[in-house]
């Protein structure tokens, strides 16, 4: 489904017309951070021989799984950022009972690979530029700061952004509102006036609406995410399927 009809909304009657400025999420909102690893894995798969004992649609499903789980450590300060990159690799050839060898070398190639996958979501770079002319915009993104920075050049996110923030940089990782309030401090607006656009629920949508900021929820091809209809969960002002809808929703809360 495309254009306006698959739009939801969580709230009909949200009023954006007080937004002033745009924060954007990186990863999986306007880079396509999740398709980029799973090619990656797929050339590292195709250059270890050890690797090719199973399938690669199985490295990738472990190893995604593993990822997402020493993340969440991560942000909640259980490890650092060097047993993070170790333990993903450590752990994923321990659940596919491969023997580890050159956890290094792996990495390396893995990081190599992944840079030649960046590329744009659908419709994201046209959304994102066409906004950027109307608001001031920014990006907040949870992420080592080399890498995401690699990828703010990449994108060419500095020629429209006018702030860009990477948690490793101030020390928070969204949802943590201190970093909510370090963006907003940047934009110089109050959190009423400021706009985060993400796609993870947790990080995003409850990290900016604790913080008092109007929230706009990517979930690409209709997906449905069970947790924002639980019991005392914040709900988005604006659930969007494709970015044209975003930028539609905008132009409609201007007038």
């Amino acid at each position: 489904m495309s254009g306006t009809s698959a739009l939801t909304t969580a709230n009909s009657t949200t009023d954006f017309s007080r937004v002033k400025y745009i924060y954007f999420d990186l990863d999986d909102t306007l880079i396509n951070h999740k398709k980029a690893q799973q090619q990656a894995l797929v050339d590292v798969w195709s250059q270890f021989p050890l690797l090719q004992q199973i399938k690669p649609e199985k490295l990738i499903t472990v190893y995604g799984r593993v990822n997402d789980r020493l993340w969440e450590a991560y942000r909640n300060n259980e490890i650092n950022r060097s047993e993070l990159k170790y333990r993903r690799i450590k752990f994923t050839f321990e659940e596919l009972k491969l023997e580890l060898r050159g956890w290094q070398d792996i990495d390396t190639v893995y990081r190599d690979c992944y840079q030649r996958h960046w590329d744009w979501i659908a419709d994201a770079r046209q959304t994102f530029i066409s906004l950027s002319r109307r608001y001031s915009v920014g990006i907040m993104t949870n992420g080592f700061t080399d890498t995401q920075k690699q990828k703010f050049e990449y994108l060419s996110l500095h020629r429209y952004a006018q702030h860009l923030i990477i948690s490793e940089e101030t020390g928070y990782l969204k949802p943590d509102p201190k970093i909510f309030e370090y963006a907003a401090k940047k934009a110089g607006y109050e959190p009423a006036e400021l706009l985060y656009v993400g796609d993870s629920y947790l990080s995003d949508i409850v990290g900016g609406a604790r913080s008092g900021w109007k929230t706009a929820w990517y979930l690409p091809d209709n997906k449905t995410h069970p947790l924002s209809q639980e019991s005392g969960n914040p709900e988005a002002d604006l659930i969007f399927h494709h970015f044209s809808q975003l930028e539609n929703q905008l132009n409609g809360s201007s007038g």
